[in-house]
């Protein structure tokens, strides 16, 4: 004689600080996983927050290195004002260039929680391989969210980097 099957519910999501590890892991290890399971339009305080925990995870960094607090809130401050340029940027290029469907929401959500591997900028030689990770997990996001090929992301991603660094070498007064 057969038992009846009972139907076990899916455990709880993480709470707290366990959310933001976890969200933090899975977009670093998984991202099409991650991005194929964000939502598109949930509000932007949650990837505010993840943004701004990176960010300050980077300035403590920079704390411990150059033992200035003024450097380390440039940082973690420079951090949140490059993300929230980049996903402006994003989305206008991925939308008037490469036929891009999503708007700023979704993009400003992907750029949030691609910055996750800025916990490591303040690290010299890790630096570099942390950037290029945020470039990479741009791409798989604007993919997602914008519905384009790779390559037309890896475009979109290219070219809104470079605008926003040639913006702030501008404001730093580096351009002429």
């Amino acid at each position: 004689m057969s038992s009846p099957s009972v139907e076990v519910p899916p455990p709880p999501p993480p709470a707290g600080g366990m959310a933001l590890v976890d969200s933090w892991r899975r977009v670093v290890t998984d991202p099409r996983g991650f991005f194929a399971d964000m939502p598109l339009a949930a509000g932007l305080g949650e990837p505010m927050a993840f943004l701004a925990i990176c960010a300050g995870v980077a300035g403590l960094g920079t704390l411990v290195l150059s033992w200035s607090v003024w450097a380390a809130l440039g940082t973690a401050a420079g951090l949140i004002l490059m993300a929230l340029l980049e996903a402006v940027l994003l989305t206008i290029v991925a939308q008037q260039l490469f036929d891009g469907r999503a708007g700023f929401e979704p993009t400003c959500r992907v750029v949030a929680y691609a910055f996750a591997p800025g916990v490591f900028l303040w690290v010299p030689r890790l630096a570099v391989v942390a950037f290029l990770w945020i470039l990479f997990l741009q791409v798989r996001g604007v993919e997602r969210v914008h519905g384009i090929d790779a390559s037309r992301a890896v475009l979109s991603v290219l070219v809104a980097a470079a605008a926003a660094a040639l913006v702030a070498l501008g404001l730093r007064g580096g351009l002429w």
